[in-house]
C-alpha cells in the first residue's frame, strides 16, 4: 500500500471514531436533559410572598388623606394634620387655596377625601351633591388689631372712619372678611368715611396684619384666628359696635371620599377635646350650640 494511501486510510479511521464520539455524546446529553426536574410538592410554594407582619408595616407609608384647607384655616389644619399622623400613622397631604376655588377643583376633579372652609361653602358643597355630612369645629369673626399699648385708644369700628387714622383690612374682592367690614361701615352710614381712612388693603390677612406690625398703619381689622397668630406683637380688639355674624368653621367629609375610615378618624380628632383645644388655641372662636 503506497503511503499516501496508508494516510488517507488513517484519516478516514479518525473521522469515523469522531463522528461516532459526537453521537454517543449526543445520546447522552439528550438522555440527561429529557429527566424533568422534580416539581414541588405545593406548586405555590415556590412564590416567595413578604410576611404578614412586613405587608402591615407597609401599608401605612402608602395610606394618605387628602385635605383641602382654606387658606384661612391653614393654622388648624397644619396642626390637625400634625396630630393626626402622629397618632394614627397615616400621612396627610393638605391642598391649600382660596375656598372658591377649591369647591371648583373638587367639583372638576373629584379627588380629596375631605374639606375645610368656612360658611357658606358647606352648603355650596351640599347643593353640587358633593358633601356627605360635616362637623362645625369653630369660629372666625373680624377683630380689631392696634398697636401693643394702644397708643390712639382705639376702642370701635366708628372711630376707624370717624378720626384721622390710617387703617388696612382685607380687600372685599378676594376676602370674606374684608366683604363683611365693608358692609358694616356702610350699614353704619360711614362708607365714604371708612373709604377715605383705608390706606392699605390686601389680599391675604397675614399682609394686613404685617402693615400695622411694620408700622406703616394705626389699625387693621383681620379674621381672629390671624390677630391670634400676632397676639405678642398687637393688642386685640372686639369692636362693640358691630355685630358680625360669625362665620363657621366646618369640616367636610366628600362623597367622593377614597379613604372613609381614614377621614373618619380625623372628624373624630377635629372635633375631639384635643382638637377643639387647638382650634381655640389658634383662635378659631367655638360657640356652643351648632
Amino acid at each position: 500500500m503506497h503511503r499516501r494511501d496508508r494516510i488517507n486510510q488513517a484519516n478516514s479511521t479518525a473521522a469515523f471514531m469522531a463522528a461516532i464520539a459526537l453521537v454517543l455524546a449526543g445520546g447522552l446529553m439528550a438522555w440527561t436533559g429529557c429527566e424533568a426536574p422534580e416539581e414541588p410538592a405545593d406548586p405555590e410554594a415556590a412564590v416567595t410572598e413578604a410576611p404578614a407582619d412586613e405587608e402591615a408595616e407597609a401599608a401605612p407609608e402608602d395610606r394618605e388623606l387628602f385635605i383641602h384647607a382654606g387658606n384661612s384655616m391653614r393654622p388648624a389644619a397644619e396642626a390637625l394634620a400634625a396630630e393626626f399622623e402622629e397618632r394614627y400613622d397615616i400621612g396627610v397631604r393638605l391642598n391649600f387655596g382660596g375656598s372658591a376655588d377649591l369647591l371648583s377643583s373638587i367639583e372638576l376633579g373629584q379627588r380629596g377625601d375631605l374639606y375645610l372652609p368656612h360658611d357658606p361653602y358647606a352648603e355650596m358643597l351640599d347643593e353640587k351633591g358633593l358633601l356627605e355630612r360635616y362637623e362645625v369645629v369653630g369660629h372666625i369673626t373680624p377683630i380689631i388689631i392696634v398697636p401693643q399699648g394702644n397708643p390712639d385708644g382705639i376702642e370701635t369700628m366708628e372711630e376707624l372712619a370717624t378720626r384721622d387714622l390710617q387703617i388696612a383690612v382685607p380687600d372685599a374682592r378676594y376676602a370674606t372678611a374684608g366683604q363683611l367690614i365693608a358692609e358694616a361701615f356702610e350699614g353704619m352710614g360711614l362708607k365714604d368715611e371708612f373709604e377715605a381712612n383705608v390706606a392699605m388693603e390686601g389680599r391675604g390677612h397675614n399682609e394686613v396684619a404685617m402693615a400695622l406690625v411694620s408700622g406703616h398703619v394705626d389699625a387693621a381689622m383681620v379674621w381672629s384666628f390671624i390677630a391670634t397668630s400676632y397676639k405678642d406683637r398687637v393688642d386685640m380688639i372686639t369692636p362693640p359696635d358691630a355685630d358680625f355674624p360669625e362665620k363657621r368653621v366646618t369640616l367636610c367629609l366628600l362623597t367622593h371620599a377614597q379613604d372613609h375610615d381614614a377621614a373618619e378618624k380625623f372628624m373624630e380628632l377635629a372635633t375631639s377635646e384635643t382638637g377643639q383645644a387647638i382650634f381655640e388655641e389658634l383662635g378659631y372662636k367655638i360657640a356652643s350650640g351648632d
